[in-house]
């Protein structure tokens, strides 16, 4: 059985701050059953070539159902940025965990950075980026219960000199200049990967990355260190779009005996910053 309580206080220290959201439902039927879920995801972007207009949005998420089970939850989402120098840090982590029988409870948080740049002809823009994620799942009972762990962070750059779109799924419909993306799920006795991607103008000065599929405990974790660098003939306007999510979920089917479910939602939007340009 797994002991949530000393789980909990764990990641705690490790991760050095206090929880953002904490919700939970409890019951007093004894237990016999756990899942436990857990996903971090952290980008870092810094020394830039050019100072420019940056907007940053911090959303997080819990939500849960329980029928006599007991289910709980912790989210943590932060966005930070400096303008001088420009230095830019959105990270993350969410924590599912339950016990008993019918219950079922994801929580998740994603970030969105978007930066516009104006770059003279001939000169070169680039920024450093270090992309850190870990993800960590654990059952009792592989045939009744789940737990799911996701992390994706990812960064896009556009040429948006002829691109005035104000909804940021816009700029997805062009293809762009370059990309970057960092990928990884668990899913208890289920489909498991780690992967990453990136395009000819994105280089890796360091990258390293762990797994431990197929089993009752699993874990993925990963860092990915580099930079991205491109120059232009003609003085043009960029985009960036950075991107991060977490998300643990945790559910253990219905039981017929339990009664009705009690119905728990908590949603917070955080950290949206104004732009500020240089």
């Amino acid at each position: 059985m797994l002991n949530f309580k000393l789980t909990l206080q764990k990641r705690s220290l490790l991760l050095g701050v206090p929880s953002f959201i904490v919700t939970s439902v409890l019951t007093a039927i004894p237990t016999y059953a756990a899942t436990f879920a857990f996903s971090e995801a952290e980008i870092e972007l810094n020394n830039f070539s050019n100072f420019g207009t940056i907007e940053l949005v911090n959303q997080a998420n819990i939500s849960g159902e329980t029928n006599g089970g007991i289910f709980g939850a912790e989210n943590k989402a932060l966005n930070n940025s400096t303008v001088s120098p420009l230095q830019i840090n959105s990270s993350a982590f969410s924590l599912a965990f339950g016990e008993n029988r019918d219950y079922e409870g994801t929580a998740e948080a994603q970030a969105r950075v978007l930066g516009n740049f104006d770059v003279d002809a001939g000169q070169l823009f680039s920024f450093d980026f270090i992309a850190t994620l870990n993800l960590e799942t654990e059952i009792d009972d592989p045939l009744s219960e789940k737990a799911n762990a996701k992390s994706n962070i990812s960064f896009y750059l556009f040429d948006t000199v002829n691109i005035s779109q104000v909804n940021v799924q816009d700029y997805f419909k062009y293809q762009p200049l370059d990309y970057f993306t960092l990928n990884a799920s668990l899913n208890t006795f289920g489909y498991d990967f780690l992967n990453y991607q990136r395009s000819q103008g994105v280089s890796f000065t360091n990258e390293n990355k762990q797994t431990m599929f197929g089993a009752s405990q699993e874990t993925a974790s990963a860092i990915i260190q580099g930079k991205l660098q491109r120059s232009f003939t003609n003085k043009t306007n960029v985009t960036l779009i950075a991107l991060r999510q977490t998300k643990s979920q945790v559910k253990v089917p219905e039981h017929s005996m339990l009664v009705p479910l009690i119905f728990i939602v908590a949603t917070i939007t955080v950290g949206i910053l104004p732009k500020k340009r240089d």
